[in-house]
């Protein structure tokens, strides 16, 4: 099994929503801000290539949105596409996409407008794996989230039957597993992935960046603080245990680390 990390651009959150009640004074230590307390985020994808699957865990934001969501302040987009190309592959080899979630930063890139305005798939071969629950969310959105999607990033892959909705653990390919985490959102999909040699957690949102692992530092984005604590508790156990490496898909300068655990404080293994 081989791992690749794909990037395809950049945003901007408040550093104050990003670690909730967290003092600026710790938090800005481990994650740098600008003079307006904007935090830079990166949109990190996993690619994982088995034996006889092409899998991309989260799809970035995409290219269709830019005009009207300039006060996330992206940067520095690129299309997944040219991200895959750089690696040897193409949009139409990918198999099978998982999203942890259906945020815009995490599946815009799943489709795309064509020159006569008309959206497209991104991955047209590919299996769209989605937690039925967060499906269910996006369509019916609390007022907390319902400016956290857009129906056109998931209904041309609706459309086109290429949407596999889930709602128990399963294994898409030898060592990809993928379970659910409450919290952040309805039913996050965390993507676990052992081959024998390597040993990554996908944890999407629930741990965004490594300054982000230790127990306590939640996101004020989270819906549910306690459930969003008792998930990332889980994940970070089952690292130390496992000797796992978290994936993190919004820290611009750490891809993953492995977890260490004193007591009952993690913390990033340097």
């Amino acid at each position: 099994m081989d791992l690749f990390n794909i990037e395809t651009g950049f945003f901007l959150v408040d550093g104050g929503a990003l670690f909730g009640v967290v003092p600026k004074l710790a938090w800005n230590a481990e994650y740098e801000c600008d003079e307006n307390n904007f935090c830079k985020l990166v949109m990190r994808s996993l690619l994982i290539k088995s034996k006889d699957k092409l899998i991309l865990v989260d799809a970035g934001v995409g290219i269709k949105h830019q005009d009207v969501m300039s006060e996330f302040g992206f940067s520095g987009l690129k299309p997944v596409e040219e991200e895959l190309k750089r690696l040897g592959f193409s949009c139409s080899d990918v198999t099978d996409v998982v999203l942890t979630h259906l945020h815009f930063e995490h599946c815009g890139g799943c489709t795309w407008i064509d020159y006569d305005f008309k959206l497209q798939m991104t991955f047209p071969n590919a299996t769209h794996w989605v937690a039925e629950e967060q499906w269910k969310a996006m369509l019916n959105p609390s007022a907390r989230e319902e400016n956290s999607f857009f129906l056109a990033d998931m209904m041309e892959v609706f459309k086109k039957e290429k949407l596999k909705w889930i709602n128990d653990e399963q294994e898409i390919a030898d060592g990809v597993r993928l379970a659910f985490a409450d919290g952040h959102t309805k039913a996050q999909i965390v993507v676990y992935v052992n081959d024998g040699k390597e040993n990554i957690i996908f944890a999407g949102d629930v741990v965004p960046t490594a300054a982000n692992v230790p127990l306590d530092w939640l996101s004020a984005y989270d819906l549910d603080q306690v459930a969003a604590l008792e998930a990332k508790r889980n994940i970070l156990e089952f690292a130390v245990k496992n000797g796992s490496k978290l994936f993190f898909c919004h820290d611009k300068k750490v891809v993953s680390a492995k977890i260490a655990k004193a007591k009952d404080f993690y913390a990033v293994v340097e």
